[in-house]
């Protein structure tokens, strides 16, 4: 059975995706997609959707049709990640089920379980595989769980916490510094993307936080259904890639001058 805390995280996970629909932005794109794929004309409320994407569903076209354009959405603005989020919400709670049982920390799969589907729905290729996406979410979500449980348990213990820094969602200071980040900081993130430095969501989240301020990292973690733990690892993890990034440019053009 299901210690209280986990139960709790679940249920908390969920009010906090239902309630992130409701806010204006949100509303807005839903409302825009509405308008441009008729797809969610068809499937109005949430229910129809997460019926449609269920596997006993043979509607395949719809699915490819209503997982495709969220994604493709999700690539440009992870805004409508709550939306997908909800729609897969069945297919997640099976990965869940299927794992918890190997697993010694019930709530800590369940965020992680939440994490990597960010992730994997972040960085889907809809260029490669558009078809069977809701099998392809799945299955790409089941493999990167199953490698933090192999990692989990052969290294469990021997992970460090964050620092102090980053309990207070403090950026260093030497990613503050100008020679670190350009003036125009999206397009320079989005090459970042475009270069593997750091994710798709990673790019997210320091936009959201770090350049506009539109939310701070726990209304990021909570509008997206993600641990705050997990935010903060993720935003550890693009600040050192950027700054290993930055110092290999430049040393690049110092060994040029010499050169």
């Amino acid at each position: 059975m299901l210690g209280g805390d986990c139960r709790d995280l679940i249920a908390q996970v969920r009010r906090d995706l239902e309630a992130g629909l409701q806010r204006r932005e949100v509303r807005q794109e839903i409302e825009r997609l509405r308008e441009t794929y008729p797809v969610f004309g068809r499937y109005g409320s949430i229910e129809e959707l997460a019926a449609l994407v269920r596997p006993s569903n043979p509607a395949y076209g719809g699915k490819d049709a209503a997982l495709g354009a969220l994604l493709a959405e999700i690539k440009r603005k992870t805004t409508l990640f709550p939306l997908l989020n909800l729609i897969f919400w069945d297919s997640l709670m099976s990965i869940f089920q299927r794992k918890r049982r190997d697993c010694p920390n019930p709530a800590d799969l369940f965020s992680r379980i939440q994490a990597e589907f960010f992730e994997v729905a972040a960085t889907y290729p809809l260029d490669r595989r558009p078809r069977k996406i809701n099998l392809n979410l799945y299955l790409d979500t089941w493999k990167k769980v199953t490698a933090w449980q192999r990692e989990e348990a052969q290294y469990h213990g021997q992970h460090k916490p964050l620092g102090p820094e980053h309990e207070l969602g403090v950026v260093a200071a030497d990613v503050q510094e100008s020679e670190v980040f350009p003036e125009d900081f999206e397009p320079y993130f989005r090459e970042l993307v475009l270069r593997n430095v750091i994710t798709q969501a990673q790019c997210d989240l320091l936009l959201e936080t770090a350049v506009y301020g539109r939310l701070s990292e726990k209304e990021w973690a909570k509008a997206r259904g993600v641990k705050y733990a997990t935010v903060r690892s993720w935003r550890h993890r693009a600040e050192k890639a950027i700054r290993k990034h930055e110092g290999e440019k430049r040393r690049r053009r110092d060994q040029d001058v010499l050169d």
